[in-house]
């Protein structure tokens, strides 16, 4: 759109008494292939509109315009200022943050928009063929390709010119059943890129990961039932991630701890283990959770939510940091323009600690080794606790991995499961998680951890306690 009109709306909202206000223009489009059992789909769909947003005595007020022409706008934004207070307000006073480029985007080599439907399919076909060939034990297989682009314009009363950042991201999953009719197990792996279809390829490409996904679900078939009971639980590194996202990162989220999630007034104490040191990135290149600057126009940063055990920031948007008094922390994200801003985790991983991976398995007498935990399971903000699944897990015996388990989940309290980590291994494995996280919008993410063990956890299943 024209960056003058974009202003024009801007200063109508401001004139009308906005503390702080932005205008959000987006165009989009998405792409997809699907196939269940050999039988494809593709779909196209685009949106483009406006959400425009004034900020008073804290209080969000929001619209979105799907028709754009100017005088639909103008209208808009006047409903807006004509609807905001006119009592004087507690002022937002947002730190003064970092310059922005005027313009960004996702760094690729091939483009997906300008890349042809039949190669896309061409991917799909690749990944079921490898699927269905693995073995004969082989019932079903779901692929599922996407690509979605963003053209995002943005004016904010934070800065004088308009700013603009393209995002491209790339997708690819998978889900295999395995078994015959009285036992079938399944297996999953995908990948998600802020990037060009180029990051699809080696060891993520859809033919490695349908064979990764087929390899999980014919390990489970020769799992035996997990055992019950309180023991040690050592993950393995990567995506595992999605786990402490789950049950630590949502409470670390200032609107949350507004709330009164587990964190709140925590802030400097400890609620971890020494060992344990807490990220939250949004500029790792080509991570889901990456851009060069958020929702609200604040750049992307690393932010240090744990160090070595202690407390020491929360994730925030311009209206948090405002009324906590710190720097926003470029967390502001929204699912398309349709959503305000709310604060949203990015890349959130654990760091890399001291232990040897191997020896953390030497180590453990009995316990459990969650390969794979899978989608992140459910938590309860306030009081921390949190339930998931191990879909790929062994059995450790006398320090050494034996046998396969299945049906087992892991339940605890956040905190109490950070506080009981006592060792962390030096191989961080960052994810390019393919899911979304939800909170009210979805947004992508990307997880990470290294390997570590947590001393005691109640583990769920249907066999023997150890």
């Amino acid at each position: 759109m024209n960056p003058e009109i974009l202003i024009k709306l801007r200063d109508i909202m401001l004139e009308g008494g906005a503390d702080i206000c932005d205008v959000f223009c987006e165009a989009s489009s998405y792409n997809g292939v699907t196939s269940d059992d050999r039988k494809i789909n593709t779909s196209r769909s685009t949106q483009s509109g406006v959400g425009l947003r004034a900020v008073k005595d804290f209080n969000t007020y929001y619209t979105v315009c799907q028709d754009t022409s100017p005088e639909k706008l103008v209208e808009a934004a006047k409903y807006i200022a004509a609807g905001l207070p006119v009592q004087p307000s507690r002022p937002i006073s947002p730190a003064i943050i970092n310059p922005v480029p005027q313009r960004s985007s996702s760094e690729m080599q091939d483009n997906p928009e300008q890349t042809p439907v039949e190669e896309k399919v061409s991917l799909i076909r690749e990944a079921e063929d490898v699927a269905w060939s693995y073995s004969g034990k082989m019932k079903q297989v779901t692929a599922r390709y996407s690509d979605i682009s963003r053209e995002i314009q943005m004016a904010s009363s934070l800065f004088p010119d308009v700013i603009e950042k393209r995002l491209g991201l790339v997708e690819f999953m998978i889900t295999v059943y395995a078994g015959d009719t009285s036992d079938r197990q399944m297996g999953w792996a995908g990948k998600s890129f802020y990037s060009g279809m180029e990051a699809l390829s080696g060891t993520d490409s859809p033919k490695s990961l349908a064979t990764e996904a087929c390899k999980q679900a014919h390990i489970m078939l020769e799992a035996d039932e997990c055992p019950r009971g309180e023991m040690p639980v050592v993950f393995a590194p990567g995506e595992n991630g999605i786990l402490f996202h789950e049950s630590c990162g949502h409470g670390m989220e200032a609107d949350m701890v507004e709330k009164g999630s587990s964190f709140a007034n925590l802030l400097g104490q400890t609620v971890a283990s020494e060992k344990v040191t807490i990220h939250d990135d949004g500029t790792l290149p080509g991570y889901p959770g990456s851009y060069t600057f958020d929702d609200e126009g604040v750049p992307a940063q690393d932010t240090l939510l744990i160090e070595k055990g202690k407390l020491v920031g929360y994730l925030h948007s311009l209206i948090t940091s405002s009324k906590f008094g710190v720097q926003p922390t470029g967390s502001g994200r929204r699912q398309s323009y349709k959503y305000p801003p709310i604060v949203r985790m990015r890349n959130t991983y654990i760091a890399a600690g001291k232990d040897d991976p191997e020896e953390i398995i030497r180590s453990t007498k009995k316990g459990i080794y969650a390969a794979d935990v899978g989608f992140g399971g459910q938590v309860d903000v306030v009081t921390g606790r949190f339930i998931t699944s191990i879909l790929l897990g062994y059995l450790i015996e006398d320090g050494k991995l034996t046998r396969p388990v299945k049906g087992a989940t892991i339940t605890g309290l956040g905190i109490q499961a950070l506080k009981d980590i006592d060792m962390v291994g030096h191989d961080l494995v960052l994810n390019h998680s393919p899911g979304r996280c939800g909170k009210g919008q979805d947004v992508p993410v990307g997880v990470g951890m290294p390997t570590l063990r947590v001393k005691k956890l109640t583990v769920g299943g249907t066999g023997r306690s150890l």
